[in-house]
């Protein structure tokens, strides 16, 4: 976890609100709604981790998407260096999510079996390099990318099925890092791998960020991987935050009986934490 801060935050999500419209019960009957999310507010700094944990349902996923601009908020403004992400469009939104990534939760669904691993890690800069530029440019870049996950130049000519879990993830990881980001939104980045593997794709990711002065927001259910990750924490429970604070807080003197439930219901949670 990098100690670097700075006075204004990389990412601030203010009052942040998402509500789904829900199928009408019958043909005369008001549609419902369900509110996902309820205003929710944090800032993160650069270099800095935040993780954002609670039960399935809880909103996690949701506001992952919301700060990536996969979705739109109801109510409520995601910025990224200052900018209002969801007022941004066109072409000068796809230059500013270059300093904002993804890595999803399945290594196995993220990548498409049908692309060669140059195409995918390449996927986020090809409609910006100029036709000048050519495949030699793509094919660099994509060979330094991968380096840094710990894979070699020749497996950008191998398809996804060719890889262990744990290479797929990295293969995820180099697809985010080609376009130098400031910030990498990891949704639960390691819960389908093994446990030996998860250790490695940890390292990998804290390795990446003291290198590249990364900040993350990790979304988990694996509270002690948000521990050994993350500067701080926002608990989410049925959409509201419930707690926030540095992590180390929230481990050891947890206020909230939500937040002392999640501790709790981890088996022997001391003995991981600490």
């Amino acid at each position: 976890m990098n100690e670097t801060s700075t006075s204004a935050p990389l990412l601030e999500v203010k009052h942040l609100g998402r509500r789904f419209v829900l199928p009408r019960a019958g043909l005369f009957q008001p549609a419902g709604a369900l509110q996902a999310l309820s205003d929710v507010s944090f800032s993160l700094q650069p270099g800095k981790s935040l993780g954002i944990v609670g039960e399935s349902g809880s909103g996690k996923s949701t506001l992952a998407r919301l700060v990536m601009a996969l979705d739109r908020p109801t109510e409520g403004q995601v910025f990224f260096n200052g900018t209002d992400v969801h007022q941004t469009h066109g072409q000068a939104l796809r230059q500013l999510r270059s300093g904002f990534q993804m890595v999803f939760q399945d290594p196995y669904g993220s990548l498409d079996p049908r692309q060669k691993v140059l195409a995918i890690v390449t996927e986020p800069i090809q409609s910006w390099l100029k036709p000048a530029d050519g495949r030699s440019e793509l094919r660099d870049r994509a060979a330094q990318a991968l380096s840094e996950v710990g894979l070699r130049t020749a497996d950008l000519d191998k398809y996804p099925h060719e890889f262990s879990g744990g290479q797929r993830q990295r293969i995820a990881i180099a697809r985010a890092l080609i376009t130098r980001p400031a910030l990498i939104v990891a949704d639960e980045p390691v819960s389908a791998l093994d446990v030996s593997v998860q250790a490695q794709v940890l390292n990998l990711m804290m390795d990446l960020q003291d290198r590249y002065d990364l900040s993350y927001l990790l979304v988990s259910h694996d509270l002690a991987v948000v521990n050994l990750m993350c500067d701080d924490v926002l608990v989410l429970q049925s959409g509201r935050v419930v707690e926030q604070g540095p992590a180390s807080q929230i481990f050891e003197q947890a206020e909230h009986p939500y937040t002392r439930a999640l501790l709790a219901a981890v088996p022997g949670h001391r003995e991981d934490f600490f």
